[in-house]
């Protein structure tokens, strides 16, 4: 596919098919996923991955706060991602010798959370690289708020030092999900009203 075919065709599906993904293209998105830029190179970020019924039960079951009737179609889908930010991975990468002179010793000493950041363009690789494959996804927080993410950690065996950033289910769109191109469900805000050109 085109890539910007992909780029205009991605957007969230919440209602999946449960039909298999094809392990090669489970590889192929993890793989995608791991070419994402990452400062310092860093690569602070890792993906716990659910995949098939057994599995992705296990990810809902630990996902403190969904009602399961307003996640039906989201929890057909065969493939879940969990990406993980690492932030302690970057304050020891800006320690060692060809990065200590920046000054950044502490996670506060960024000028913005990298580990997030970074994590969040895996992230987008990941759905971009779903699309590619003919496949739908649905990023999605685990909790309304942060106080859920240690009983999500718990329940999973994470160790604290990881911070999901939210998960990603994966898998072919449902019916309900094949939206014609250009329909209201589609539109997008003016570009005039997003990009500012010189100054604001």
């Amino acid at each position: 596919m085109e890539f910007a075919d992909v780029v205009r065709k991605r957007r969230m599906i919440r209602d999946f098919d449960s039909l298999p993904i094809p392990p090669e293209q489970v590889e192929a998105i993890l793989a995608a996923a791991q070419r994402g830029p990452s400062s310092g190179f860093t690569q602070g970020f890792e993906f716990l991955v659910f995949e098939g019924a057994e599995q992705t039960a296990r990810f809902w079951d630990a996902l403190p706060w969904t009602n399961p009737d307003d996640t039906a179609g989201a929890r057909r889908a065969p493939l879940i991602i969990v990406p993980l930010a690492h932030e302690s991975a970057f304050v020891a990468r800006y320690q060692t010798a060809d990065k200590a002179a920046i000054g950044r010793k502490t996670g506060a000493d960024f000028p913005a959370p990298y580990w997030f950041i970074d994590t969040a363009f895996a992230a987008m690789l990941i759905l971009l690289s779903a699309v590619n494959a003919d496949l739908g996804g649905f990023y999605f927080s685990i909790g309304p708020t942060s106080r859920e993410i240690p009983r999500f950690r718990e329940a999973l065996r994470i160790p604290d030092v990881y911070y999901p950033i939210g998960a990603i289910a994966i898998g072919y769109p449902g019916e309900s999900e094949r939206i014609p191109p250009g329909s209201p469900k589609d539109r997008r805000r003016a570009p005039d009203t997003i990009i500012h050109r010189g100054s604001w």
